[in-house]
């Protein structure tokens, strides 16, 4: 008889498992299975100091390719990070080419290019006691204006820097600066994790809501994590 614990916890273990099978099956993350490993530094605008701290911020980063469709062929693209908050604990995002309108912002979007990219965290923050809003990254620099990694790296290898600016927006308000985050390519050793989780490493009293969908969202990490070390180790790219 199946107890009511196990028949709760049930659909986590459906995506759960669903994760981990696909990862198994790509041999990498089940989306976003190529990218670039990156590092750098984020300065918080005054608003938000109280939570990532006063100064520049160490960050590890990577810039990366939803599907890994073909060179100039649109993809969805992400971002994701990993920042020190004010108590030196890691603090991640992750998000993902969206729309920046009230619906939009909702809906994961391909985009043509790096130049284009507006990164989302498509499921809104609650930072203390405030009102929800939703993290938007975009471009402060001129990018490549295609989808592919390799025009990535030639830009990097340039000597550029990827210029981002982070910004808090509530549904019907004006955005609120967040910080500016700097990145450029991870020297070896630097970067030191394969992935990035947003609803384990967060500081208290921020929250992803809803808080029901939290549970879902730890499940595919988790069953894609698992998936890509049940036979082997991928080093992260």
């Amino acid at each position: 008889m199946i107890d009511k614990a196990t028949l709760t916890d049930l659909p986590n273990t459906v995506v759960r498992t669903a994760f981990q099978a696909g990862a198994k099956v790509r041999h990498a993350r089940v989306f976003h299975p190529r990218g670039l490993r990156l590092a750098g530094r984020f300065h918080a605008a005054a608003d938000f100091v109280p939570w990532f701290g006063p100064g520049e911020r160490a960050v590890i980063g990577r810039l990366s390719k939803g599907i890994g469709t073909p060179t100039g062929i649109p993809d969805v693209l992400g971002l994701a990070f990993r920042v020190l908050d004010r108590d030196d604990h890691p603090w991640d995002f992750a998000l993902a080419t969206t729309g920046r309108g009230t619906l939009g912002r909702f809906v994961i979007t391909a985009a043509r290019g790096w130049d284009r990219a507006c990164f989302g965290s498509l499921m809104p923050y609650r930072f203390g006691d405030d009102s929800p809003v939703w993290l938007f990254a975009e471009p402060l620099d001129d990018l490549p204006g295609t989808a592919s990694l390799q025009a990535l790296r030639d830009h990097l290898d340039n000597d550029h820097l990827l210029r981002f600016s982070l910004t808090a927006e509530p549904l019907g308000g004006e955005p609120i600066p967040v910080g500016e985050l700097d990145l450029r390519r991870a020297e070896p050793g630097e970067y030191r994790t394969d992935f990035f989780d947003p609803i384990l490493n967060r500081p208290a009293g921020v929250a992803l809501v809803p808080h029901a969908l939290d549970r879902f969202r730890e499940s595919a990490y988790t069953g894609s994590r698992r998936g890509r070390t049940d036979e082997t180790d991928h080093p992260p790219t």
